[in-house]
């Protein structure tokens, strides 16, 4: 196993815990991370209670260093998307 999860193993999670069909599953799983990111692109910070809060950040520009030539750069601003995990999920983490 890589060690990722899969939207198919998301999917057949649901199928297994709520009963759902293979398809209502992969549905449900579709629109959760459909709302996820148009939240995301909005600029809204998405907050899942007991597990994180999802951001936007900017990222202002900087100098960096093309690895290949050496040759010596400006990386442009940009935005990412940051992840803090609440309370909960890290004493689980560090137990």
């Amino acid at each position: 196993m890589n060690g990722n999860v899969t939207r198919k193993e998301l999917a057949a999670a649901v199928n297994e815990q709520l009963g759902l069909s293979q398809r209502n599953s992969s549905d449900i799983v579709d629109t959760v991370f459909s709302v996820l990111k148009e939240s995301l692109i909005d600029g809204e910070s998405v907050k899942l209670v007991q597990f994180g809060t999802l951001a936007v950040r900017d990222k202002a520009p900087r100098r960096g260093r093309n690895p290949r030539t050496g040759e010596s750069m400006t990386i442009s601003k940009r935005k990412m998307v940051s992840f803090r995990p609440s309370k909960q999920l890290r004493e689980r983490l560090n137990k």
